[in-house]
């Protein structure tokens, strides 16, 4: 992936062998893809990997990039702290609200939830509005994949750099945005796609 955010046809080609690989399971513990219900397995199984901070995407049963995401601690930490274990973790909201939220969107949430959610993170509908994504794409079919990051490149330029690829590539392949609105909004990464240079085609 590394290598290929800064070619348009690079990563054109890098996104496509990711979704032609089969997803994670114990028959094959070296795909990529990891369901996010087996997400507890395969940590198990990886525990340098999820160990280690770094980037991670997650992407629908039917192909299609949703979220990016960067943390600079243990990815198991981020990953199952916000999307993956838990009642209230951002897969099981929408696998448990799945009907109400193709329905009303966001309000087809318990009030309680949003309650909860405002109390807890200031207002702050970013994780709800997540939910009701994957929601609207079948939350069974979502997958997340895991990089690592080890070497002394910053992540942070580097995520920049992915999130504007895949906007490019979800653009061109008819998808609709990724969810990261706020970094989109405040890096201006949706305008622009990043040569290996650094600067902007």
């Amino acid at each position: 992936m590394q290598e290929a955010v800064g070619d348009p046809e690079r990563y054109d080609d890098w996104m496509t062998e990711l979704l032609a690989t089969p997803l994670w399971s114990h028959c094959t513990p070296d795909a990529p893809r990891i369901p996010w219900r087996l997400a507890g397995e395969a940590g198990s199984r990886m525990p340098e990997a999820f160990g280690s901070p770094g980037l991670y995407m997650f992407g629908t049963g039917c192909g299609v990039p949703r979220y990016i995401g960067r943390t600079s601690t243990a990815l198991k930490k981020r990953l199952f702290g916000r999307y993956l274990r838990g009642e209230r973790c951002q897969c099981e909201l929408a696998a448990t609200y799945c009907v109400a939220l193709r329905e009303k969107g966001i309000d087809g949430f318990p009030a309680e939830i949003r309650q909860w959610y405002r109390k807890n993170y200031r207002g702050s509908t970013v994780r709800l509005d997540g939910a009701v994504d994957f929601a609207r794409y079948g939350p069974e079919g979502i997958w997340f994949a895991i990089f690592p990051v080890t070497e002394s490149r910053p992540a942070s330029a580097l995520e920049s750099e992915w999130i504007s690829a895949t906007e490019h590539w979800n653009a061109s392949h008819g998808h609709p945005p990724l969810l990261n609105k706020f970094k989109l909004a405040r890096r201006g990464t949706r305008a622009s796609y990043l040569r290996p240079d650094g600067r902007s085609r």
